[in-house]
C-alpha cells in the first residue's frame, strides 16, 4: 500500500511559505505505522494540479491533497479534482448556514466568496473541521482513496489525525510496519552497513540515519520473522556491543540522564568550545535537576583563570581541561565533572587545528582526558563535539559499573 501526497500552492514553490505539512504528514504517518510513498508540490494552476493527481493516482492507493480549498479565486483544487474525476459539484446548504453562524457568531456577516467552501463533488463524504470552514473530503472508489484537505497546518494536522489515519488503520491494518531503532556512536555508516550486511536478514526493510557523529539504524520489526528478528538483534549485539547508544530512538542526551539517574550521580560541566550546548542537551531532560548541578562555560582565557582562581600558566590544553574539570568537581561536590576545550574555526586561535578537541571526565577515583580530530563547519564541529563528551562521559560512567 502506498500513500502519496499532493501540496497545492504556489506560495510555498515562490519560498513564500514553508512546507511544514509535508514533515508533519510523514512524522504522524510513520508514528502510526505507515510511510509516504511520494510528494508534488504544484502551482494554483488547473494543468499542474490535474498533472500531478494523475502522477499520483498511477503510482498510489491513497492520494491526499492539501491546500486551495479557500474562498478566493486562486483555491481551485476542489473544483480541478471534480471535474478531472467527471463529479458534479453540489452546494450543501447545511454547511452554508453552519459557516454564516460562525461568523455571525464573531459579530461578522459571511462575504458570498465562502458560499464555494460549501461545494462537495459528488460522492464525497465531507469531514468536519473544527478548526475552519473549509470541510475536509473523502472519496472511496475503484480501490483508491482520496482524501482533499485544507492547507492551513492547524486545519490540516487534526484532519490527518482524526480522519486519515483512523482510515488507513481500519483499512490497511495488515500494511503497518513495526519500525524499531539501533543508535550507534563511534561507527563510519558505510563501515556499519557493509558489517551489517554480512548477516542481515534477507527480507528486513532497514535504512540507515547518519548525524553528527551519530547513526540511527532504523527498520521494520514486521518485515522479517521472529526467529529472524531474534538472531539480527544477537547479531548486532555480538559485533558492535561497545558502539551501542540504545535500542530506541532517543536523544544522546536521554541516555546519559537515565545513567546518572539510575545510578544516583550529580555532574557539572565546564565548556569551552561548546558555549553551553552540553548543558542544554542535558536540561531537556525532565527532572534533571536532581543530577545536574551547574555548567559553566568558560570561553575566554579570563574565565578560565577565574574558575581555576589561578593565573593560567599552560598552552597545553589537554593538561588544561584536566585542571577545568578538578576545579568544578572541587567547586561543586560533585560526583562526576566533565570540561571540553577545541578549536571549532574557521580559522584557529591557538597552536592546534580546527577541529581539534579535548574532553576531560573525573570523579574522586579517576580522571581520563581523550584528544578528538573533528570534521565540518563551525556549527558541524560544535555539534559533533558535544555529542563527543555526551557519549564519553556515558562510557565513562558505565566503567564504573
Amino acid at each position: 500500500m502506498k500513500i502519496g501526497l499532493l501540496t497545492v500552492g504556489t506560495e510555498i514553490l515562490l519560498g513564500d511559505t514553508l512546507n511544514t505539512n509535508l514533515s508533519s504528514l510523514g512524522n504522524i504517518l510513520y508514528n502510526s505505522g505507515f510511510t509516504l510513498s511520494t510528494e508534488l508540490t504544484v502551482s494554483d494552476d488547473e494543468a499542474e494540479i490535474t498533472d500531478g493527481f494523475k502522477y499520483l493516482e498511477s503510482r498510489n492507493d491513497v492520494i491526499i491533497i492539501c491546500g486551495g480549498l479557500g474562498p478566493t479565486e486562486d483555491d481551485i483544487t476542489k473544483e480541478v479534482i471534480a471535474k478531472y474525476l467527471n463529479l458534479e459539484l453540489i452546494l450543501d446548504n447545511k454547511h452554508v448556514s453552519w459557516m454564516e453562524e460562525r461568523w455571525k457568531s464573531r459579530g461578522l456577516i459571511m462575504p458570498d466568496t465562502n458560499i464555494k467552501q460549501a461545494l462537495v463533488p459528488d460522492g464525497f463524504k465531507k469531514l468536519i473541521n473544527t478548526k475552519g470552514t473549509a470541510p475536509g473530503l473523502h472519496l472511496d472508489a475503484n480501490n483508491k482513496n482520496v482524501f482533499i484537505l485544507p492547507g492551513p497546518p492547524n486545519e490540516f494536522i487534526p484532519l490527518v489525525r482524526d480522519e486519515v489515519v483512523s482510515f488507513l488503520e481500519n483499512t490497511y491494518k495488515d500494511n503497518k510496519k513495526d519500525y524499531k531503532f539501533i543508535l550507534f556512536y563511534n561507527q563510519a555508516e558505510s563501515h556499519l552497513a557493509s558489517e551489517i550486511n554480512k548477516f542481515k536478514p534477507k527480507d528486513i526493510d532497514l535504512a540507515y540515519l547518519a548525524s553528527k557523529g551519530i547513526i540511527k539504524l532504523r527498520y521494520d520489526k514486521n518485515s522479517i520473522s521472529k526467529k529472524d528478528y531474534e538472531q539480527f538483534l544477537n547479531d548486532i549485539k555480538d559485533s558492535f556491543n561497545d558502539d551501542i547508544l540504545a535500542f530506541e530512538n532517543v536523544e544522546i542526551s536521554s541516555i546519559l540522564f537515565e545513567l546518572l539517574k539510575s545510578n544516583s550521580l550529580t555532574i557539572t560541566t565546564v565548556e569551552s568550545i561548546t558555549g553551553g550546548l552540553i548543558a542544554s542537551k542535558l536540561t531537556h531532560n525532565s527532572g534533571i535537576s536532581n543530577n545536574f548541578i551547574s555548567g559553566d562555560i568558560v570561553y575566554t582565557s579570563l574565565a578560565k583563570s577565574k574558575l581555576l582562581n589561578v593565573d593560567l600558566d599552560t598552552d597545553d590544553w589537554e593538561e588544561l581541561s584536566i585542571e577545568l574539570c578538578i576545579a568544578s568537581l572541587k567547586k561543586y561536590d560533585s560526583n562526576i565533572s566533565m570540561s571540553i576545550l577545541g578549536e571549532a574555526g574557521p580559522i584557529t586561535s591557538s597552536q592546534y587545528p580546527v577541529g581539534k578537541i579535548f574532553i576531560a571526565i573525573s570523579n574522586n577515583d579517576k580522571t581520563q582526558v581523550t584528544e578528538h580530530k573533528l570534521n565540518g563547519n563551525r556549527a558541524e564541529i560544535i555539534e559533533r563535539a558535544s555529542n563527543k563528551a555526551i557519549w564519553e562521559l556515558i562510557k565513562f560512567i558505565k566503567s564504573l559499573y
